[in-house]
């Protein structure tokens, strides 16, 4: 078992998908409420958030104004949304964030399967439900592969990617 001293103790247990788990120290639990009204605390912002709970199978957090461009968030392996926090306050003054937890990650419950091109469908469906076409997405390790994949399967939802 490795322990990733890096993340914060908010950031929940998921599995590594190379077949080891990833555990992060000292898991609290709090409500969705309470975890907000820290987040925006701890990253000393005012900016407007607020979650939508488990769409498409992940946990969703969006920073910033709706009417601003849209940036996706991809997390990479061992991490969750989280892991994007230190960014939050300078992208989210010119940007729509919006941070997903993958499947099985941060606040995702487990999903049956984690393959790349499954996950990059989970999260299509979810840019579909919110309207959104032309996002900028920048992806972090295993991030970067579900960015990549969504940019092959759905072109008309990825402006670019990072």
């Amino acid at each position: 078992m490795i322990t990733d001293h890096r993340q914060s103790d908010d950031h929940a247990r998921c599995p590594n998908l190379e077949a080891e788990t990833i555990t992060h120290r000292n898991r609290k639990s709090h409500s969705t409420q309470d975890q907000s009204q820290r987040q925006r605390l701890f990253l000393g912002s005012s900016t407007p958030e607020f979650d939508i709970e488990h769409s498409h199978g992940m946990h969703v957090v969006h920073d910033g104004p709706r009417q601003a461009p849209p940036l996706l968030l991809i997390h990479g392996s061992g991490a969750s949304g989280g892991f994007w926090s230190p960014m939050v306050p300078v992208l989210a003054a010119h940007h729509h964030l919006i941070r997903v937890d993958l499947p099985g990650c941060g606040q995702s419950p487990p999903a049956p399967s984690y393959d790349v091109p499954a996950q990059a469908g989970q999260v299509a469906a979810l840019l579909d439900d919110l309207g959104l076409r032309h996002v900028a997405v920048a992806g972090h390790s295993r991030g970067g592969y579900v960015a990549t994949a969504l940019a092959e399967q759905r072109p008309d939802l990825v402006g670019s990617l990072a």
